[in-house]
């Protein structure tokens, strides 16, 4: 697989995952079977919160997950029952129990107004519903796609024992929290995801390395001209196909079908189709070779595209993990997003 060597989660995600887990995160990882169980008895047992337009939280800003908004409470705000105001509406599809959400939020302490914790401008949160902590589980079900919400967590549904990690004063397990979010996209667990890239043929320049394919017109392997033209400085992307879905943004979690060749001589080292599954990462934050996270970002969702990539953006001239050496070249096929 094309990833990074000792590639790291992003700061950012490694935050939320800690937070808004809660009690959650320093358990055992439980088996997938005992994962699925869990998910499926939680998200029975979720009930939305309650709804009170006049909750004493007021935010101002645009609605956008790279920019922060102004937030200002009316403290102390305290609340036993978890509940939800939306500050802006949305128009996508409504939040069920069993969805997975990609948001951005910032985290604040209801008793003294101060900011706890912000994912805004950085990698934005992405967890199932039914995972997370149950306050903000029950203040994202029922919401929809682009809202903006405020949510404030009851002490009994917040994160217990662990807001201690915050080492804020005046914050306890007694503490309501308030959760301003902003909702960027949700999708459901029987969400399907096509096997092959599905847009407009795009005639590429002359020069490129050619796909080949199979009969049902799957790439198979690449055509690299001999002599080989030197590679190029920078990572080239060319669509061949391109898909009519959402723009590919950094910090996306894009499922994807490729095949890899060394550019000297288009000989193939890798092939998720090969494999039998498509690869799943986190894009453009350090996850998988420089290439990618040059190449992949800005395209669409649907679209088949070549990646010629330099070493240098590669694994370099002499790798010693056992990965190809020089210039790749690869032929991705973009199927989802999120």
């Amino acid at each position: 697989m094309p990833r990074r060597r000792n590639a790291l989660l992003p700061a950012a995600t490694a935050a939320a995952l800690a937070i808004l887990l809660g009690s959650c995160a320093s358990e055992p990882e439980p088996t997938p079977a005992e994962q699925s169980a869990a998910a499926t008895e939680q998200a029975a047992a979720i009930e939305p919160a309650a709804v009170d337009d006049a909750l004493g939280v007021q935010v101002s800003g645009e609605v956008n997950p790279d920019v922060a908004p102004q937030v200002s409470i009316t403290t102390p705000l305290s609340v036993q029952e978890t509940t939800r105001k939306v500050v802006a509406a949305g128009t996508g599809a409504e939040i069920g129990t069993e969805d997975e959400v990609r948001f951005a939020y910032s985290l604040w302490a209801g008793s003294t107004g101060v900011e706890l914790d912000s994912s805004y401008g950085e990698t934005d949160a992405r967890f199932e519903v039914a995972q997370i902590t149950r306050g903000i589980a029950r203040g994202f079900v029922g919401a929809h796609v682009g809202d903006r919400l405020a949510i404030a967590i009851a002490p009994d549904d917040g994160f217990g024992e662990d807001v201690a990690r915050f080492q804020a004063e005046g914050v306890d397990a007694q503490t309501t929290l308030v959760l301003v979010a902003d909702v960027v996209d949700a999708r459901g667990p029987d969400r399907e995801v096509p096997t092959a890239a599905q847009g407009e043929p795009v005639t590429p320049p002359a020069g490129l390395p050619a796909v080949t394919y199979d009969a049902e017109q799957l790439p198979t392997g690449i055509t690299v001209p001999q002599p080989a033209p030197a590679p190029p400085a920078e990572t080239v992307a060319q669509p061949l196909l391109r898909g009519a879905g959402r723009v590919v943004e950094v910090g996306d979690q894009v499922t994807i079908h490729y095949v890899g060749a060394t550019y000297n001589d288009g000989q193939v080292f890798e092939s998720s189709r090969t494999n039998g599954q498509p690869f799943t990462t986190t894009i453009g934050t350090g996850q998988v070779i420089p290439g990618w996270d040059a190449g992949i970002p800005g395209q669409t969702v649907g679209s088949r595209v070549l990646l010629v990539i330099p070493a240098a953006q590669a694994y370099g001239d002499a790798p010693t993990g056992g990965q190809p050496a020089g210039p790749l070249v690869f032929v991705v096929d973009i199927l989802d997003a999120f």
